[in-house]
């Protein structure tokens, strides 16, 4: 049970609750997720079992697609449905392309300030701890991007949007501060993930399937195995020798690679997929040039 699933997130069970079911599911303890979803919202939640584990992090470092749907004239202190009606705005005369004015200061990296309620931790605790507990905490706004922002439809209302963004991006504040820029205010009122990195929900499994799968004997059928995970980074194949190496920890030079990274690798160097010369995938290395020299640096190792 080494790989990954593609998770349909349904609407109320955490992202926790879904990494609990399939621990269940598996019989394993070895599972987490990368990039939570609040229970309110659907979608592609990926979930790493076993060794898959150690690539959560650069699953989460991708940009994220979204499919929303926000509410003009009401700010919430959740800033979703879920939350208490705070202030109410006059949204008489609010056009499709007074909406797609507004939401065109948006795209591009900007700053933005979390939820009061999220799961962000500042000081050991958790903002939505901190909020129900009536602490006030002042945050300072963070550089995210967003690289798409589509006004689809403003129906009363009503304004269906699509989006990318960087990760970090909280699309809850995304239709907060869109609401203030038009002068009425606005929640989120329903949030569908469409995408991970490569993920989408074409290779999504809903928890049904899942528990039927499960109950078959089937479940791992339904998992993308360490070679199909694709990191959205370079991949380099090495020599048996470099395989060893890589194996061991030991920082890997040109001799030991077999194929070079199959796209260029920033001056600066980057992460790069490793794999053997049977395709098998070994782990993550840290690519970098020094004194004309090219090395890889193993940073997250599989075998064992």
């Amino acid at each position: 049970m080494d790989g990954l699933l593609v998770v349909d997130k349904p609407e109320g069970p955490t992202s926790h609750d879904v990494v609990d079911e399939i621990r269940r599911l598996a019989g394993i303890r070895r599972v987490g997720h990368a990039g939570t979803l609040d229970p309110f919202a659907t979608g592609v939640l990926p979930v790493c079992l076993g060794r898959a584990t150690r690539l959560s992090r650069f699953l989460t470092s991708s940009r994220k697609a979204y499919e929303a749907v926000m509410r003009l004239g009401g700010v919430t202190d959740t800033y979703d449905r879920t939350g208490r009606l705070i202030r109410q705005g006059d949204v008489e005369g609010m056009t499709l392309d007074r909406v797609m004015g507004a939401a065109r200061r948006f795209v591009g990296e900007i700053l933005q300030v979390p939820p009061p309620f999220s799961a962000r931790k500042v000081q050991g605790r958790r903002l939505h701890e901190r909020a129900r507990a009536g602490e006030l905490v002042l945050l300072s706004p963070s550089p995210v991007t967003i690289f798409r922002l589509e006004i689809v439809e403003v129906t009363g209302p009503f304004v269906r949007f699509v989006t990318e963004t960087s990760p970090g991006t909280y699309i809850r504040s995304l239709a907060h501060d869109l609401g203030e820029a038009l002068g009425c205010g606005a929640h989120l009122t329903s949030l569908r993930r469409t995408g991970c990195g490569v993920l989408s929900l074409d290779q999504a499994h809903t928890l049904d399937r899942l528990k039927t799968s499960a109950a078959q004997g089937a479940l791992g059928g339904c998992l993308l195995g360490l070679e199909a995970i694709e990191l959205g980074l370079p991949t380099v194949v090495l020599t048996d020798d470099g395989a060893s190496a890589m194996a061991t920890g030991r920082t890997l030079t040109e001799s030991h690679v077999a194929s070079p990274p199959d796209r260029e690798v920033p001056e600066g160097g980057c992460p790069v997929r490793v794999k053997d010369l049977r395709g098998r995938l070994l782990g993550v290395a840290l690519a970098s040039t020094r004194e004309r020299t090219f090395e890889l640096r193993p940073d997250v190792v599989l075998s064992g």
